[in-house]
Parts: C-alpha cells; structure tokens; sequence
C-alpha cells in the first residue's frame, strides 16, 4: 500500500495537471457532456493564449492521454473526464497497470500494489487530509502544472506555440491545499535551470489546447519528458463505480498514507 500512493499520487496528477487525449471508453451509465467551449474572437499574445487555451479544454468534457518518461521508466495514462460532475475515469501503467475511477466523491483504485482482499479499493475524498496529493491530483480545477509558470511562448505557426516556463512561478500559481505546489517545488530542486524549462503547445481554431510537451532537465535523473494530447471536447463521459463485490474500503490506517 505505500508503494502504490506515491506512484498514483504522481501518476494521476500527470494526466491531470496539463491533460492529454484518447478514444478510451468507460462503459456504463453516468454523467452528461459539459458545453463545448465557444471559439475565440480575439487574437491573444502567445503566453496569454496557451494559458486561456488550458482553461477552455477544461471548460467541460474531455479525453486525455499522457505520458512521462525517465530515462528507462515511464508512466502511460489515458483517460476521459467531466470536471463539472466530479467524473474521471483513467487507466494506464505506473509503470504496473493501474485502474482509477471517480465518481462525486468517491474513488476507486485498482493496482497489483494494493494490499486488500478485493481487487478495488474505494476511498472517500472526504476523509483525505487537506494536504493530500491524492485528493489534489482529483482536483482539476486546481492543477495548473507548468501553464501557470509560462513566461516566453511565441506561435511558430499557425496554432504552434513554443516557449519556456518557470517551475517556481508555476509553483506560485498552483493550489495550496494539496501536494501539486509542494510537487513543483521539489521538481524544481532538481532541474538543471528552473526557469526555463522548454515547451511546445498547439492550440487548436476554437482556442483550446489540444497537445502539450515539455522536457526538464534534472542534475541527477536525466532528462523528465512528458507528453500530453486532449481531444473529444464535449463527448459524453459515463463513469460507473465496479461491482460492490469487488470493492473494499480504505481502513483508517491506509487513509494516514493517502
């Protein structure tokens, strides 16, 4: 069990914090697609419109898929998300095969990590510590990633952005109540420059960001690479919680991890 919540931890924030696409499906019977975000009227200096973009993919339904590479390891995840219902589903390898789903504010996790008797282990958000980088990482209103720390960004084409963020100001920007800040900052430790930290964005013609990368050079672990894609804005997200056969609840003493 306290293996797999640093891995989930940093696994679901990755999909979270900057999003990313695929055509995943959930299955089941759940929430409606939020409205698709209007197109953009007025052309934006490049910094404002790659973060205005992030904003507008986040405005209702989307699908996500996400990777982050370190040298020989990596983490995979795909998913679909209705911020405005509290409905994710998300699956991928971290780098074991992982399974996440919420529902309001009821989580579920499935991975070979967990010590439980039943594959699912069902967690209340509720009773998460404020500081919990679980709950943050379910949280996307609050994940702003490298977006809130862009400081350069020129189009280099038509929808082709290009630029640098500052993982400090990125980390000003994040939420105080969970671990993204505190996640930010320790980044920021080992990255070889902080402050210019280069990305590529594309936005697509109604402002919304649909493929963000960026790659942090760190003085110990090599190169950080992540890669992200979001699509399917506006498409239903059904989201259904496993059978209660299936499931178990966290006990008190796996909520002093999570």
């Amino acid at each position: 069990m306290r293996r797999l919540i640093p891995t989930l931890s940093i696994a679901l924030a990755a999909v979270l914090v900057a999003g990313c696409g695929t055509t995943s499906d959930t299955g089941g019977s759940g929430s409606s697609a939020g409205p698709s975000a209007a197109p953009a009227t007025t052309k934006l200096e490049p910094v404002a419109a790659v973060r205005q973009a992030m904003d507008r993919s986040l405005a209702g339904t989307v699908t996500m898929d996400a990777s982050v590479k370190a040298g020989n390891q990596s983490i995979t995840l795909s998913g679909k998300m209705d911020p405005a219902a509290k409905a994710i589903h998300v699956t991928g390898n971290a780098p074991e095969p992982i399974e996440a789903r919420l529902i309001g504010d009821a989580a579920y996790i499935k991975s070979d990590s967990l010590d439980g008797e039943k594959p699912w282990m069902k967690i209340d958000l509720n009773k998460l510590r404020p500081a919990s980088s679980l709950r943050q990482s379910f949280d996307l209103k609050a994940q702003t990633g490298i977006i809130g720390g862009i400081v350069t960004a020129q189009e280099v084409s038509p929808g082709h952005y290009s630029g640098t963020a500052d993982l400090n100001k990125a980390a000003e920007a994040a939420g105080a109540d969970g671990g993204m800040r505190d996640g930010l900052k320790s980044t920021a430790k080992l990255a070889k420059d902080a402050k210019a930290i280069p990305f590529e964005a594309t936005v697509d013609a109604d402002g919304r960001l649909t493929a963000l990368s960026y790659t942090i050079a760190t003085k110990s672990v090599g190169d950080l690479v992540t890669d992200m894609k979001m699509s399917g804005f506006g498409e239903q997200v059904s989201v259904t919680a496993p059978p209660a056969g299936d499931t178990e609840p966290a006990t008190a003493e796996m909520y002093k991890f999570l």
